[in-house]
């Protein structure tokens, strides 16, 4: 079963052993990734997806909705988001976490009802979103994320969103399996 990497190892992978103990006769392959998997041709009957489109020849069955939010710690918040606006009022200007070559082109909104792209100056970049989930609860700078991956820390105060007003819609996460036509 292909999943987005962390997604799977956090909340997909935790279930396996339950439900293999109730399920004996099934076997499962977990691919994690962060990379689309083509379902059909790599023989998957399941696949785990966080938002974007969907091929039309897939059913795709919400397990839960997600959005991508601003996020940073309340200290942050209170030290260099301050300091920053005395000086240079555009978010987009502020320290960053960057996952490279996934956000390169900007971190997305919606104003008006329009798409809008916010390209960031970012301090910090990597390949690995749990790094930069790390990094913004460290309080390094805000970071782009899904609320699957930070809920933990949104519960319990330790991180806080900015910008909710201007987040695109729910992103929602699917089970995707190609569609079998009976004719």
């Amino acid at each position: 079963m292909p999943a987005p990497a962390s997604f799977g190892r956090q909340h997909v992978a935790p279930h396996a052993p339950p439900f293999l103990a109730a399920n004996p006769d099934v076997q499962i392959s977990f691919n994690l990734t962060d990379q689309v998997i083509d379902l059909v041709r790599e023989g998957y009957d399941l696949g785990i997806r966080i938002g974007g489109v969907i091929d039309p020849s897939f059913v795709a069955v919400r397990l839960a909705k997600n959005r991508r939010v601003v996020c940073g710690t309340p200290e942050y918040f209170r030290t260099a988001w301050h300091s920053a606006h005395a000086g240079r009022p555009c978010a987009a200007q502020l320290p960053s976490l960057q996952l490279a070559g996934g956000q390169q082109h900007g971190w997305y909104f919606q104003q008006g009802g329009k798409p809008v792209t916010v390209k960031v100056q970012g301090n910090l970049d990597c390949n690995d979103g749990e790094l930069l989930h790390r990094w913004a609860c460290e309080g390094l700078g805000l970071a782009w994320r899904s609320t699957w991956e930070i809920q933990a820390q949104l519960a319990e105060g330790s991180l806080i969103t900015v910008l909710d007003d201007v987040a695109l819609p729910d992103y929602d996460i699917m089970a995707v399996y190609a569609f079998l036509s009976t004719n």
